[in-house]
């Protein structure tokens, strides 16, 4: 993959412009239920029904509950679920957000900053969960079959806890950005599982498997760590490119990968540090 930092790869670009295309052109397919319109919200509300994309919150400090329905794209919309720049402390919980008639561009979409999303499944979007904001937190969701990312991050200060991340091209893609953190999740099914390219990122007390790369530090990813995880049945394991540096790699178990359990490109590797991991392969005497 090639390194980016503040857009998307080559190749990711090509995948989402294959994935418009494929959107734009497809046979509309699913059942011929009509659902009614999401709308705006503005105040605490708990939905009785699926309904139709988008759901977009329109005021601070308020819960959408789901109920357990979901929010069915049935048109090309931009997101499925918007919690738009301004807003905080909004909490939208215990639901969905699936393929319909169509799909969505961006399944959720949070460009807010100190909201919380919990116990959502979403799936067959473009991108999963899009977060541009600040300091929100991502708890107990799901994202799955979606054309690029499961999770994109964009901001600063955001969590995902204990998240299931699978059959994306990359699970969590948190590629721009500062003091982002992935914990206590499972991605596996990925072309990459946990992807890195942003500065001071912690990946910690996460199982990545059966993917093509399990965690993969690149775009120049500075000052990040990863602790903790369980890395297995990947292709390789754990993967600093030749752009990244000054990361640190401790108490890590990788094994049973087909390549390398763990494989820096850097030359020594460089400034970065591998310490008291557990692994069988790795590509530099300096991996320890």
């Amino acid at each position: 993959m090639a390194p980016r930092k503040g857009g998307l790869s080559v190749r990711k670009f090509l995948l989402l412009t294959l994935a418009v295309a494929a959107c734009a052109g497809a046979v509309q397919v699913g059942t011929a239920q009509a659902f009614a319109a999401c709308g705006t919200i503005t105040v605490s509300t708990t939905l009785a029904a699926d309904c139709a994309a988008p759901l977009t919150v329109a005021a601070s400090g308020i819960t959408v509950d789901l109920g357990g329905h979901a929010v069915v794209c049935d048109s090309q919309e931009a997101a499925g679920i918007r919690i738009p720049s301004g807003l905080s402390s909004v909490t939208v919980r215990n639901g969905a957000v699936r393929l319909g008639l169509s799909s969505c561009f961006e399944g959720v979409n949070v460009s807010g900053e100190s909201n919380q999303l919990k116990a959502l499944q979403e799936s067959g979007s473009i991108d999963g969960f899009v977060v541009g904001g600040d300091s929100n937190t991502l708890l107990l969701i799901s994202a799955s079959s979606n054309f690029v990312d499961g999770v994109a991050v964009t901001g600063d200060n955001n969590t995902i806890r204990q998240a299931t991340l699978t059959g994306n091209l990359e699970g969590a893609d948190i590629f721009i950005g500062l003091h982002n953190t992935i914990t206590r999740s499972r991605s596996f099914l990925n072309d990459i599982g946990i992807g890195v390219a942003g500065d001071s990122t912690g990946v910690d007390r996460n199982h990545v498997f059966h993917n093509n790369t399990g965690i993969y530090f690149s775009g120049g990813s500075q000052r990040s760590a990863a602790t903790l995880n369980q890395t297995y049945l990947n292709d390789v394991g754990i993967l600093i490119d030749d752009t990244s540096q000054h990361d640190t790699l401790f108490i890590n178990g990788s094994y049973a990968n087909f390549s390398w359990d763990m494989e820096d490109d850097n030359a020594n590797c460089d400034s970065n540090a591998w310490f008291d991991n557990l692994f069988t392969t790795a590509n530099q005497a300096c991996i320890s």
